[in-house]
């Protein structure tokens, strides 16, 4: 029996040294890294020090988007010498906000000592919760944090917070975007050159290490080390800040007088491709960005698509000009009555039709007719690769962050249909960055310049350049002269000649696109739109006005047309542009 008893303990040993050993092994090697870290923490503090993000500016400097610095009123308990009814009481009137402007008299004084009461109220609340740290009140000013610490309450303490704000209210919104929360719970940009940008502008936070004592306080002789935060990058726009507020002023104006649920502006520069202005409604104020729907976020500008309608037909014309399958004065010979295209009629859009009509006539007219002539004398093939030329199909590259790509289907692809309806606009879906820019390459006599709305990025000590120079041929000079003067006489002549100042030189056309549902074309809802360049002969600016479902009336001579007149006639003047004969 002894002898069984030590060969158990004999085995019993050996296995409780190997389970000691092994346990050893793991909290000493395999665990080494935690619970070192978890004995620093208890000694060792660390603090993130903010990177201020950096600011967006228009051509002129202001501020389209800036950081400032608010504060955290905070209090460590343990150092309080006061009591938290007399803390409250002190602090209480410093940080409630004031009453409503609307307010006054005995209302004013009343509201403004209910608001008082509450928030004393809160500070008691949380200055009697368990925690020893307690935020007490966030994006204080800087005037509050020095009446606060003017009062030497021991215990209380502020943090520094850096708020981002957009000085312009909802102004240039989706362009901007917004800055929000990642699902770390870091500050992110979102949408807009927020987005793009987002990495330029965040910059990189810093930090302070530093050893503590049992009671949270510094250790003088203990380890410190510091690194400092880098701040984010200032962009500098091709935004027009004037120029921006007018757009929206008269959009928004536009809006109510045609009764149209959105509309979306784009002025560019042809020969640079800068941005001067970009406007979309409805909208909302990017500081506040939570308290609108999610669906306004985005920029209509360069994330919705739409089937642009005749504002289409000038790019068609263009490119069967170019390639000598027809000249201005060529006669149409299939435009004496509607085409009948397998089980499909194509017919103009008044029911007019005008035989042996020109290709010049075609444009003034905007005769669909006329338009399926010019692509059958093109080609389908040839057609498509000026529209890929025009950069149809794919990005701009313009550096926003929710720009979509549009759709062109290779001409593989085109039934002898599809064909004929692209050449009056519809069965394409494009974005009105997409247009506006193919648009602006006839006002820059042929050549295709990629859109853009930073032109610098700064740190403060460097500047750099950014503006692209993406450029390339897509016409040739006599084409896009051809063109530009068939486009004058469309506005000397066609259905919105009423609404063209008489001191004015403008090349472009009108749009009113029937939207696609379900499979088919509503009969009674339209997008009216309009695309021009001025002066004509040596333009200044390209835009493009678009609105959906005018209820005024449906046609765009009598809505989008007016409105790019009345902001066309704002940026002739703004630009000291002499009046045209």
């Amino acid at each position: 029996m002894t002898k069984i008893r030590i060969k158990v303990i004999q085995l019993i040993i050996p296995l409780l040294a190997s389970l000691i050993i092994a346990r050893l092994f793991y909290w000493q090697v395999v665990r080494a890294d935690f619970l070192t870290s978890r004995a620093s923490s208890q000694y060792e503090q660390t603090v993130t020090l903010q990177a201020k993000r950096g600011g967006i500016y228009s051509t002129d400097g202001s501020v389209l988007a800036g950081t400032d610095e608010n504060y955290l009123l905070y209090a460590y308990k343990p150092q309080l010498n006061r009591s938290p009814q007399e803390i409250s009481h002190t602090v209480a009137p410093i940080i409630t906000s004031p009453p409503p402007a609307t307010a006054s008299g005995i209302d004013l004084v009343r509201l403004q000592q209910n608001s008082i009461a509450q928030t004393q109220s809160f500070i008691l609340d949380r200055l009697n919760q368990d925690s020893s740290w307690v935020a007490i009140k966030h994006h204080l000013s800087r005037d509050q944090k020095e009446a606060i610490e003017a009062l030497n309450l021991a215990g209380l303490g502020f943090d520094i917070e850096l708020v981002r704000y957009y000085p312009e209210s909802s102004m240039s919104a989706q362009m901007l975007g917004f800055v929000g929360k990642d699902i770390n719970g870091q500050a992110r940009g979102y949408f807009g050159l927020e987005g793009y940008y987002d990495r330029e502008l965040q910059g990189q936070p810093g930090k302070v290490e530093q050893e503590m004592d049992a009671w949270g306080n510094p250790i003088l002789v203990g380890n410190f080390s510091e690194f400092d935060s880098k701040n984010g990058r200032d962009l500098l726009t091709t935004i027009n800040r004037s120029v921006q507020y007018q757009v929206e002023k008269l959009l928004k104006d536009g809006l109510l007088r045609y009764q149209a649920i959105s509309g979306t502006v784009i002025v560019m520069e042809p020969k640079s491709g800068a941005i001067i202005a970009m406007a979309s409604f409805p909208n909302y104020n990017p500081a506040i960005f939570y308290q609108f729907p999610a669906e306004h976020y985005k920029n209509p500008a360069v994330a919705d698509v739409f089937e642009p309608g005749s504002i289409f037909k000038p790019l068609v014309m263009a490119a069967a000009l170019d390639a000598g399958a027809i000249e201005p004065e060529t006669q149409c010979d299939i435009c004496a009555g509607p085409i009948h295209i397998g089980s499909y009629t194509i017919g103009t859009w008044n029911n007019e039709y005008h035989p042996n009509t020109t290709m010049t006539e075609t444009i003034i007219h905007s005769d669909n007719t006329g338009m399926v002539f010019a692509t059958r004398r093109l080609g389908k093939d040839k057609l498509h690769d000026y529209l890929a030329n025009f950069g149809l199909g794919k990005k701009t590259g313009v550096d926003l962050e929710d720009e979509t790509t549009g759709e062109l289907r290779s001409s593989a692809d085109w039934h002898e249909i599809d064909a004929a309806t692209i050449a009056f606009g519809q069965g394409i879906a494009l974005t009105p960055i997409q247009i506006i820019t193919a648009i602006n390459t006839i006002a820059n006599h042929g050549v295709w310049v990629q859109p853009y709305i930073t032109q610098t990025i700064s740190d403060g000590s460097k500047v750099i350049s950014i503006a692209p120079n993406k450029s390339r041929r897509v016409l040739g000079e006599a084409a896009t002269d051809q063109i530009t003067q068939m486009m004058v006489a469309a506005i000397e002549e066609g259905d919105a000649k009423w609404a063209k100042p008489k001191d004015m030189s403008i090349a472009g056309k009108t749009g009113t696109a029937q939207i696609p549902v379900a499979g088919h074309y509503d009969e009674e809802k339209t997008i009216a739109s309009f695309v021009g360049f001025a002066p004509a002969d040596n333009p200044k600016f390209a835009m493009l006005v678009k609105l959906r479902e005018p209820q005024s009336s449906p046609w765009a001579a009598e809505t989008a047309a007016p409105l790019w007149m009345s902001l066309a006639r704002f940026l002739l003047l703004y630009y000291n542009i002499p009046p045209q004969n």
